[in-house]
């Protein structure tokens, strides 16, 4: 498999092509097949990795610390464990269906994936450089990936296959259409707990009652106070003084950054042969002398190149520098003039013949040109190991030191600092990014012992050293310390109540009025009405149905509502409070018969809603751009129902084993 890659890019290049690194790269580590059999999950009898899964669990408590900066309960740790192991078993099923189906990634498909991966690419063209850099960094093995490109190529396949299986029939189209375009008028009014603010009276016999009724919500957190010394790489790269001399120097030792290779850009024609062989070189000298005679290089290559990577592109190589090719080949290459013709230039692979096509020049950019560049490189670079050297100083002053910090600020230069306060689950902080100073600053040898920590690094430029002074225990809390508290909390309950009462008095007022209005007998006479003549119903109050709207914009109005007009929206509109939107078009409305609603607001707001009339979408109004737009995103929609389907189907009749103490670990 190896040399048919090899063979893929052009034999005459030593190297691998392996896995599609984007996926895989989330597997951080060790290749899992040289380690032991014990196993996350059995799936129909095959073993799910331990090491798979622990790695997969640890991405996403990775991702969870980066969203929520809080330490995470038992709960969520079991939850996630489970969401963690539970895709690595869905994505087992998956692989063994499309096994027992029969179907195989071939070597030639594996081979046109590796080469066409982004990953692997610099300026559009495949770079083996690229890809050792990045496997040998991963230090993952190449039977690995190998395996693991197999295996998400054939999870794609059968993603698609489903999608591709999914068909709109017309009537089908022709209803989402009516549903998906549909219009409803709506006037709504909404009713804002702070508007009834002023209607809320608290005496202190409610304070009191609810405090004495909800002592449990009125414990302090446990936190600590404590003193540190930080280093921030930023403040150290500011003070870095840089003089001409000093950037003339940096700019000597760091030329090579500066500097771009000598490039060529070639064709080859390449006689397989790796031993010496008289007939594949007399080949090689038919190909030269046709060349000789006048004949295309590109045409020939076509013909007569054994290289399956090249001849299909008339032997190109694109562009190469020195070190990426092979020695006689190379060497050769270096010394020929533009546009010469070489040949035969014998290596392991067999006979080339080769012409240089192209040549891009190596330079070096200037001192004067780099100077800005060449300031902020050097203090960047400076600082950093400053603050490398300061931080191991730190850290070691504050070993030695070992239960005070006094001494440690004085002899470094740096001011030692308190915060008070610093609570386990982080809702106080002096960082957001406080994770590892809670779990350091929680820990028995700072609690207890009152020991200084060891290094703390807050972010990959913030490190610093703390020693807890103080530690304060969950402890009810005063009714002095949370009465304000109280006070707004049962302020904002009670004004929400009142203004839900409001609704509930004006959506019955609604109701009643619209139950003796005489509404137009269809939705088009609706509209007209709506759209020809709704300033003059806001004006006059007058409309076709007696002075209906005014009314109930007065009506609004006394209960304390914010009363907005009717008008026709869809269901994407983003000009309306979610809550409506999606209670209006979630209702079932009678023909010609309006319907109200009341509904909750986040935040504690109410809202009433009448919908007045319905139109169905029609796809005789759509272009034939935005019908194709429509099927599209239909069957995307159909498509990722019936794969959510087949899955979960897949999984169900799949036998699954999980030990116990995978998803709930011993804690010893």
């Amino acid at each position: 498999m190896l040399q048919k890659i090899r063979e893929g890019v052009g034999r005459w290049i030593a190297g691998v092509i392996l896995g599609m690194i984007a996926i895989a790269f989330i597997f951080w580590g060790v290749d899992p097949s040289i380690t032991g059999g014990v196993f996350a999950a059995k799936v129909n009898g095959e073993d799910v990795s331990l090491i798979d899964f622990e790695r997969a669990y640890q991405a996403q408590q990775a991702q969870y610390q980066d969203l929520y900066r809080v330490e995470m309960s038992p709960d969520i740790q079991r939850e996630m464990r489970l969401s963690a192991l539970e895709g690595l078993i869905r994505n087992r099923a998956l692989l063994q269906r499309v096994e027992s189906e029969g179907y195989r990634i071939s070597d030639d498909r594996l081979i046109e994936e590796v080469r066409l991966r982004p990953e692997f690419q610099v300026g559009g063209e495949f770079s083996l450089d690229l890809l050792r850099s990045r496997l040998i960094t991963e230090g993952i093995s190449e039977e690995f990936f190998l395996d693991l490109q197999r295996e998400q190529i054939a999870l794609l396949e059968l993603q698609n296959g489903v999608a591709r299986s999914v068909f709109i029939t017309p009537t089908e189209f022709a209803r989402y259409i009516q549903l998906y375009q549909q219009e409803r008028e709506i006037a709504y009014t909404t009713f804002e707990a702070d508007n009834f603010r002023d209607q809320v009276e608290l005496d202190a016999s409610e304070v009191l009652s609810y405090y004495e009724n909800n002592l449990e919500q009125f414990y302090s957190e446990e936190s600590v106070d404590f003193e540190y010394i930080e280093i921030l790489r930023s403040d150290i790269a500011t003070d870095i003084e840089v003089t001409d001399e000093i950037l003339q120097s940096y700019y000597e030792d760091e030329q090579y950054r500066f500097e771009t290779e000598e490039e060529r850009r070639a064709r080859h024609i390449l006689i397989n042969s790796p031993q010496d062989d008289p007939e594949a070189e007399a080949r090689a000298l038919e190909v030269l002398a046709r060349l000789e005679s006048g004949e295309q290089f590109e045409v020939l290559a076509a013909e007569f190149s054994e290289d399956a990577g090249t001849s299909g592109q008339g032997g190109d190589l694109g562009w190469v520098s020195r070190g990426l090719l092979l020695g006689p080949f190379e060497d050769t290459l270096y010394d020929m003039e533009l546009g010469e013709v070489q040949g035969p230039i014998k290596t392991n692979f067999g006979y080339h013949i080769i012409r240089f096509d192209e040549m891009r020049a190596g330079e070096v950019q200037s001192f004067d040109v780099l100077r800005d560049q060449l300031v902020v490189d050097y203090q960047n670079a400076r600082a950093e190991e400053i603050f490398y050297n300061t931080a191991n100083d730190l850290a070691d002053r504050a070993f030695d030191a070992f239960d005070e910090l006094e001494s440690v600020a004085a002899d470094i230069g740096y001011p030692l600092q308190t915060f008070t306060g610093l609570t386990r689950t982080g809702s106080v902080s002096p960082f957001i990014n406080s994770t590892q100073l809670i779990e350091t600053a929680f820990s028995n040898e700072l609690l207890e012992q009152r020991e200084n920590s060891t290094l703390v690094e807050i972010e990959s430029d913030h490190v610093m050293v703390l020693r807890v002074i103080e530690h304060h225990l969950p402890s009810q809390e005063p009714l002095e310390v949370v009465q304000s508290r109280i006070e707004e909390d049962l302020i904002q309950s009670l004004s929400s109540s009142l203004a839900e009462v409001a609704a509930e008095n004006f959506l019955a007022q609604v109701e009643e009025l619209l139950s003796q209005t005489a509404l137009p007998q269809d939705n088009e006479e609706i509209a007209n009405v709506t759209d020809q003549q709704a300033d003059d119903i806001t004006l006059s109050g007058e409309d076709p149905n007696g002075g209906m709207i005014a009314r109930l914009a007065l009506l609004a109005t006394e209960q304390g509502g914010i009363w907005t007009e009717a008008r026709w929206i869809e269901r994407t509109d983003s000009t309306i409070p979610a809550e409506i939107l999606g209670a209006a078009f979630s209702g079932q409305q009678e023909q010609d018969q309006p319907m109200s609603q009341r509904t909750f607001l986040i935040g504690g707001d109410h809202a009433v809603f009448t919908v007045f009339g319905l139109r169905a979408g029609n796809e005789d109004s759509l272009t034939l751009i935005e019908q194709e737009q429509l099927k599209n995103q239909l069957g995307q929609q159909m498509a990722t129902y019936e794969l959510t389907s087949y899955v979960g189907e897949v999984r169900q009749k799949a036998t699954v084993r999980i030990p116990e103490a995978v998803i709930d670990p011993p804690l010893f």
